[in-house]
């Protein structure tokens, strides 16, 4: 048993060294935010960070739509098939559907196109790839800032250029919307 444990040891010293050249990624501004919360001692304090809905103890509370949801998913008994590789198309359509409107001339005329993706981050850096591929216009993503942390090396993986644009004042905790007009000018012109 030691001997195992001893291989073991000795496989995850080599396998760390085969990674030990990866940068940590950079701190996340929005998620310090939840950080902060954890530090304060307030007793009334509330965490206006991301993450689940927390019930009185701080312990996250999951919504009754939510677990309905669940539920009418796990009396459909899905057959656990691959999805198309672009989607499930309903899952696709009701997307569009919500982004654009049922009735809208986009969904009505089938000016859209879909595409279902893991999760944000994976939609993100599919779609970069996406766009570095195919688009033949300048490579540049233009993401608001603040952001989450990882949505500026993601486009740069991806092949991209990116830049700012400005949309938060933190004096008033609202909209920039002098320094958005600003920015989004330079991108238009």
């Amino acid at each position: 048993m030691l001997s195992s444990f001893r291989n073991m040891t000795r496989a995850s010293v080599r396998c760390s060294s085969w990674w030990s050249h990866v940068e940590m990624g950079p701190p996340d501004a929005i998620l310090g935010v939840t950080e902060a919360f954890k530090k304060d001692t307030n007793p009334k304090k509330i965490n206006l960070g991301a993450g689940a809905y927390r019930d009185d103890n701080g312990k996250p509370y999951v919504l009754k739509s939510v677990l309905k949801a669940e539920k009418m998913i796990a009396d459909e008994k899905l057959d656990k098939e691959y999805a198309p590789i672009s989607g499930l198309p309903e899952f696709c359509k009701a997307s569009a559907e919500l982004a654009f409107g049922e009735n809208s001339a986009v969904i009505k005329n089938k000016l859209y196109a879909t595409a279902q993706s893991i999760s944000g981050t994976g939609a993100l850096r599919v779609g970069g790839a996406f766009l570095k591929a195919f688009h033949n216009g300048p490579k540049v993503v233009w993401l608001p800032t603040p952001s989450w942390g990882n949505h500026t090396p993601i486009m740069k993986h991806a092949g991209l250029d990116v830049k700012q644009y400005r949309y938060f004042d933190a004096k008033t905790c609202g909209i920039d919307f002098k320094g958005a007009v600003e920015d989004i000018k330079v991108f238009l012109f």
